[in-house]
């Protein structure tokens, strides 16, 4: 879309001919094996840096921590385009259920690529997260925007002619120029709410046009996204087109700056005469929340948006809880938890074995004392690390983003490292006790069974269900 001009001696532009609609080339089989192999790559690459800092060589070091961050980097790539290639697009607005709820998303096609955003993508996280991107940091700006906004309904918008995949966040239909402002009004003459990002764009003013004259402000809220100067030269083309004209751009605070949002800076609602009220779009915390601080922000901004729809700021998720992570649960606490029973069986075992020794081989359960049992079991380093099991497998058993990523890292290479471990330092083969052996396999076959279960596609689509 082109500039908005706001010289009114400029010479008129020459007329393009008429675009067709899209041809968007999406595939499911590809989508989905995009999307797994995706999920694999975060997993091995997030766990093997962690390798890098254990090697002697710092040029070894070097080589294991970029090996493994360009396998972050493409697993992240992979995700993101087996999502595009899954995402739903619209055949038409106008053919969507008389009945459903929906939030039309207007903005110009230029800043789609800065709605289509990552946090994963920041360069801060290599310095604070570890690269440890979880599905909340692979969700885009523009669809935290569409979950921000669900209680109003689902967030519908137009796609650009030039698309050949659809970019993540509001549903598209792809139309012609022939038949683009049809389906706009339609979707208006039907929406709970109107989103409009302020940028330039050749039709921006049409559509600003058709929304003033619907005279309708509580059904609209506006973005301010990118920067300052957008904001500024949306307001000086646009202002007059709205009854009471639009609120400056403030003074940026140290709180502004550091907690600030990425894409999505401030968001301005209107009053039933068309007063405007500025809220700018911030975190409450520098680092906490950040991958989710649009979709945090917003509802939280514009409560007086959502009491006066009489929407909640969230709706409860639908989608049912899978088996897999279920079973994830149970094998993840089994791995933690099991090696608690080793003082119990080895005690039982002393004090059968003492039962059948001939009186010449000396007896061992004499030694033995209940009260140390007693004290190990109720000592505070082994009740903190219960509570931490506890918390964790919670966080899991809700599906908390990063419980999910840290179950499938540690499922994949915490076996690994314990068998190494234990085979470096087992003794005789004749002194392993069966029943040590039948524990430590059931402690190295858990996470790998957890890990497989927790990167299942159900397992993934509930995930992104509670963000």
């Amino acid at each position: 879309m082109a500039e908005l001009r706001t010289d009114s001696t400029a010479p008129p532009r020459p007329r393009r001919p008429p675009r067709q609609a899209a041809v968007i080339a999406q595939s499911e089989r590809q989508g989905r094996r995009l999307s797994t192999a995706g999920w694999i790559a975060l997993t091995l690459g997030a766990g093997g840096i962690g390798f890098a800092y254990g090697t002697a060589s710092a040029w070894a070091t070097w080589g294991i921590f970029a090996a493994n961050a360009l396998l972050v980097v493409a697993g992240i790539w992979a995700v993101l385009r087996g999502r595009m290639h899954l995402t739903p697009v619209l055949t038409s607005i106008q053919g969507l259920p008389a009945d459903e709820r929906i939030v039309v998303f207007l903005r110009s096609f230029k800043d789609d690529a800065g709605f289509s955003r990552v946090a994963a993508r920041r360069w801060f996280r290599l310095l604070f997260t570890f690269m440890l991107p979880t599905p909340a940091h692979l969700r885009t700006e523009e669809d935290q925007v569409g979950r921000a906004f669900a209680p109003f309904g689902r967030m519908v918008a137009l796609g650009s002619t030039t698309d050949r995949l659809p970019h993540l966040g509001a549903q598209r239909h792809y139309a012609s120029d022939g038949t683009w402002w049809n389906e706009v009004v339609a979707a208006l003459d039907r929406s709970a709410l109107v989103v409009l990002a302020a940028g330039a764009g050749r039709n921006l003013g049409r559509e600003v046009r058709e929304l003033v004259r619907r005279d309708d402000p509580t059904r609209l809220v506006l973005l301010a996204v990118r920067d300052h100067d957008q904001y500024t030269r949306f307001r000086a083309a646009l202002e007059g087109e709205f009854p009471k004209g639009l609120p400056d751009y403030p003074p940026k605070r140290i709180r502004h700056r550091l907690l600030r949002g990425r894409y999505v800076r401030a968001a301005i609602w209107f009053d039933r005469d068309w007063t405007p009220h500025w809220e700018m779009l911030d975190g409450r915390f520098p680092l906490l929340g950040v991958a989710r601080r649009t979709q945090r922000a917003l509802p939280r901004a514009l409560q007086p948006v959502y009491r006066r729809a009489g929407v909640p700021a969230r709706l409860k998720p639908r989608t049912r809880r899978p088996w897999a992570v279920k079973v994830s649960v149970l094998v993840i606490a089994t791995f933690w938890l099991a090696p608690l029973t080793l003082p119990l069986l080895l005690a039982g075992l002393v004090l059968a074995v003492g039962d059948i020794l001939p009186p010449e081989v000396p007896d061992l359960s004499r030694g033995f004392d209940p009260g140390a049992l007693l004290s190990l079991y109720t000592s505070w380093p082994l009740l903190l690390w219960l509570l931490v099991v506890a918390v964790c497998g919670y966080r899991l058993w809700r599906g908390g983003p990063y419980a999910v990523m840290i179950s499938r890292i540690q499922g994949v290479f915490f076996p690994v490292l314990l068998l190494a471990a234990v085979l470096g330092k087992l003794p005789a083969p004749g002194r392993v006790l069966f029943v040590a052996f039948v524990l430590l396999l059931l402690i190295v076959l858990s996470m790998p069974v957890a890990a497989l279960l927790l990167v299942r596609r159900d397992v993934r689509d509930w995930v992104d269900s509670r963000l």
